[in-house]
């Protein structure tokens, strides 16, 4: 019985080690190195950005460019069954707020954005699991920007900062 117990506590042990290791931190691409960006050409950068599997956020919260800077910003959807979007706002929670819920509102067929685009800077497409899509934008003013999934009910829980100095 005293080995079972043992046993019983390991296995525990173990599972819990993994589920925090899995559970880690995201990655935030910022400043130096890399920084999210996976090519440079020109004035230009691409980033490659994607969701996290399941969870309902992405990959990167924190991406950081130049102002004027051409931007194309690759979008991997890594769920199996969910659907995400890319929406990169002209301003922060403020504005977000108001373009998720018209969103949710406009439904699938206007691809969960507002009839009223003027605050977005740059979006994708709905993407379906294991769906990628890509955008081309210049960078707007030095200033923080909140990028969101209008994806019903995974706005205010995925969403970033991208940083443009």
């Amino acid at each position: 019985m005293k080995s079972m117990v043992r046993s019983l506590s390991v296995v525990l042990v173990l599972g819990l080690a993994l589920l925090l290791a899995a559970c880690g931190g995201r990655e935030s691409a910022t400043g130096g190195g890399s920084g999210g960006r996976t090519g440079t050409v020109g004035n230009g950068v691409t980033i490659d950005l994607a969701s996290d599997g399941e969870s309902l956020a992405f990959d990167k919260t924190t991406l950081t460019v130049a102002a004027g800077q051409e931007v194309t910003l690759n979008f991997q959807n890594t769920s199996l069954a969910q659907q995400h979007n890319w929406v990169l706002v002209d301003g922060g929670a403020d504005v977000s707020r108001p373009i998720a819920e018209a969103g949710m509102l406009a439904g699938l067929q206007g691809e969960y954005l507002p009839a009223d685009r003027s605050k977005i800077i740059a979006h994708t497409g709905v993407l379906n699991g294991r769906e990628a899509g890509s955008v081309t934008f210049t960078a707007p003013a030095p200033g923080t920007y909140l990028y969101i999934c209008t994806v019903p009910g995974h706005y205010p829980i995925m969403q970033g900062t991208l940083i443009v100095e």
